[in-house]
C-alpha cells in the first residue's frame, strides 16, 4: 500500500509538469529488497573465502575500489534479486507517462547496470565508478550534472536526506518513520511506499524455532540412564537445550545469509525471509549476533567443556555451509555429526558418561536421516528434469546409491540396539531387558515407513520436521515409552 501522489501538488502543476521532471530512483534498499554491495561480499565469502582476507586492504583504498573489486571477484545472479513490486508497478506508469527514468546509487555501476537492464526502464545509470562512491553531496553533485537542477528522488535512508533536500519532489520507499520526519522537516514528500512489516513472525522464521525440536537430543543421555528425574541434571540438560537452540539458529541464519542465491532458485525455499527480501542482511546479522550472545550467556551457567561442544557444533555447521554440503557424501556425514554432537553435547552438560552404544546407534539413525534428506532433493529434482543439485555434489543418477546408503545406515542402528541388547551393560539399567526386543519393530517400522514416503516423493521437508508432524512417530513414541517402562520398572504384571 502507498500513500497517493499529493493531490495539491497534482492540481497545482498538472501531469506535463511532472512528466517533464526526471525521476531519479536509488536502488539498494529502494528499488532492491537487498543491498548490492552486501549481497556480493556474502557471495565472495562463500565462493572464495580466500579473498575475504583481502577486503580490509580493499577498504582502505576507498569504498569505491572496495565494491569494484568485490563485484570483479564474486558475480551474483542479479536475475534472482528480490525487487519491489509495487514500486515496479507505479515506475513502469512513470514511464507510459513518457517520464525520464535514472538510477542513481552507491552501487557500482557496472553491477547496477546489470541489476536494472532486464527491466528496460531506465534512461541512464549513474554509480560508482572504483575511484568516486556515489553517496551523499557526491551523488547529488552527478545527479544535477546529468539532470539538472529539477528533479523528483526515490530514495530510502538517511544518507539520502542530503538529495531530498535539492531536489523538487521526495519519495519515499522503505523508509523508516526517523528518516521519514527528517525527510518531511527537509523536503516536499509527495508519496511514500511503507516498508514491509519486519514483524516477529519473520524474525522466528529466519530463527527456525519450529527446528529447536532437534535439540531435544541434548536430553537423551539423561533419559537413557533414568536419571532425568533429578533435578540437577534435568536443569542442566534444559539449560544446553537453550543455548544449543540459539547457537543453531545463529547458524541457520547465516546459512541462509550464504545460500541466498541457491534459495531464491529453490521453490519453497525462495519464501525465506532473506531470500525474498522481507528482511534485510543487516537485520539477519544483528539477529545472528543476539542469537550467538544469547547462546553464549546461557553456555555460561553450564560446564565448560559443553562450551567446548557448543563451539565445536557452531565451526561445523559453518565449515557445512560454506563448503562442506557441495561434497559428495562428505555433505551426509557432517549431517549426522551435527546431530550426534547434540546426544555428546547433553552428555557433556549433564556430567552423564556417554555410552558408546548409545553413539554408535544415534550415529547410524542420523546418517540415514540426513540421506533421506539428500534423496528428497534427489527425488525433486529428478521429477523437474533436472540432472544436477545446484549447489551440491550430486546428480540425479545417484539417488539409488544414496537410498541404498540411508537404508543400510537405518538397519545398522537396529543392528546396534540388538547387540546393546544383549550386552552385559544393560543388565545394569533394565530389570527385564528381554522386554527391550519390542524396540527392534518399532524402530524398523520406523525407518523403513520412512524410506518408503521418502522414495514416494513425499518427503519435502527435514526428515526431523517430517517426523514430528506425522502422527505416526507419536504413535512409535508412545510405544517405545511403554516397552522402556516395562524393561524398566518391576511391574508385577510380569512377575512370576
Amino acid at each position: 500500500m502507498t500513500h497517493n501522489l499529493d493531490a495539491q501538488v497534482r492540481r497545482k502543476h498538472g501531469d506535463s509538469y511532472s512528466d517533464s521532471v526526471p525521476l531519479v530512483v536509488d536502488l539498494d534498499g529502494t528499488l532492491l529488497r537487498t543491498d548490492l554491495l552486501q549481497e556480493s561480499a556474502l557471495r565472495l565469502i562463500k565462493q572464495r573465502p580466500w579473498l575475504a582476507l583481502l577486503v580490509p586492504f580493499w577498504f582502505l583504498k576507498g569504498r569505491a575500489y572496495l565494491k569494484r573489486r568485490i563485484f570483479q571477484s564474486a558475480r551474483i545472479d542479479v536475475s534472482l534479486l528480490p525487487l519491489h513490486e509495487e514500486l515496479l508497478a507505479w515506475l513502469r506508469e512513470e514511464k507510459v507517462r513518457g517520464r525520464r527514468l535514472v538510477l542513481a546509487t552507491a552501487s557500482d555501476y557496472h553491477q547496477a547496470r546489470l541489476a536494472v537492464e532486464r527491466l528496460g526502464l531506465f534512461d541512464s545509470v549513474l554509480g560508482s565508478d572504483g575511484q568516486r562512491n556515489l553517496k551523499g553531496r557526491q551523488k547529488l553533485k552527478i545527479i544535477v550534472e546529468a539532470c539538472g537542477e529539477e528533479f523528483d528522488y526515490i530514495g530510502n535512508s538517511s544518507a539520502d536526506l542530503v538529495i531530498w533536500k535539492g531536489c523538487r519532489h521526495a519519495i519515499l520507499v522503505n523508509a523508516s518513520r526517523r528518516v521519514e520526519r527528517s525527510a518531511r522537516r527537509a523536503a516536499t514528500v509527495t508519496q511514500v511506499f511503507p516498508p514491509p512489516f519486519a514483524d516477529l513472525r519473520n524474525a522466528l522464521r529466519a530463527m527456525r524455532c519450529y527446528q529447536w525440536v532437534k535439540n531435544l537430543l541434548v536430553f537423551v543421555p539423561a533419559i537413557t540412564s533414568h536419571t532425568i528425574f533429578e533435578g540437577a541434571i534435568a536443569g542442566s540438560a534444559a539449560l544446553a537445550f537453550f543455548s544449543f537452540s540459539f547457537c543453531a539458529s545463529a547458524a541457520y541464519i547465516l546459512n541462509d545469509l550464504l545460500d541466498l542465491e541457491e534459495d531464491r532458485r529453490h521453490d519453497s525455499k525462495k519464501q525465506r525471509p532473506f531470500a525474498a527480501g522481507r528482511m534485510s542482511i543487516g537485520s539477519g546479522m544483528l539477529l545472528a549476533l543476539a542469537c550467538l550472545s544469547a547462546s553464549a550467556v546461557i553456555a555460561a551457567f553450564v560446564s565448560h567443556v559443553f562450551v567446548i561442544a557448543l563451539v565445536t557444533y557452531f565451526v561445523l555447521t559453518s565449515l557445512y555451509s560454506l563448503f562442506l554440503k557441495r561434497l559428495l557424501v562428505v555433505d551426509v556425514l557432517a549431517l549426522a555429526l551435527l546431530y550426534t554432537l547434540r546426544v555428546i553435547a547433553g552428555s557433556l552438560a549433564t556430567g552423564l558418561v556417554l555410552s558408546l552404544w548409545l553413539l554408535s546407534f544415534a550415529f547410524f539413525l542420523f546418517l540415514s536421516l540426513a540421506f533421506s534428506k539428500r534423496a528428497a532433493d534427489l527425488i525433486q529434482h529428478q521429477r523437474d528434469n533436472r540432472k544436477v543439485v545446484p549447489g551440491r555434489g550430486y546428480v540425479t543418477t545417484d539417488l539409488d546409491a544414496v537410498s541404498i546408503a540411508g537404508m543400510c545406515s537405518g538397519f545398522l542402528s537396529s543392528l546396534v540396539l540388538a547387540l546393546y541388547i544383549n550386552s552385559e551393560s544393560v543388565q545394569l539399567l533394565y530389570h527385564r531387558p528381554a522386554i527391550l526386543w519390542g524396540l527392534q519393530p518399532i524402530l524398523l517400522y520406523y525407518v523403513t515407513r520412512l524410506w518408503v514416503i521418502c522414495r514416494r516423493g513425499e518427503l519435502t521437508e527435514d526428515p526431523i520436521q517430517y517426523s514430528v508432524t506425522e502422527p505416526s512417530t507419536y504413535g512409535a513414541a508412545l510405544l517405545a515409552v511403554f516397552v522402556l517402562m516395562a524393561a524398566t520398572f518391576d511391574f508385577e504384571l510380569f512377575g512370576p
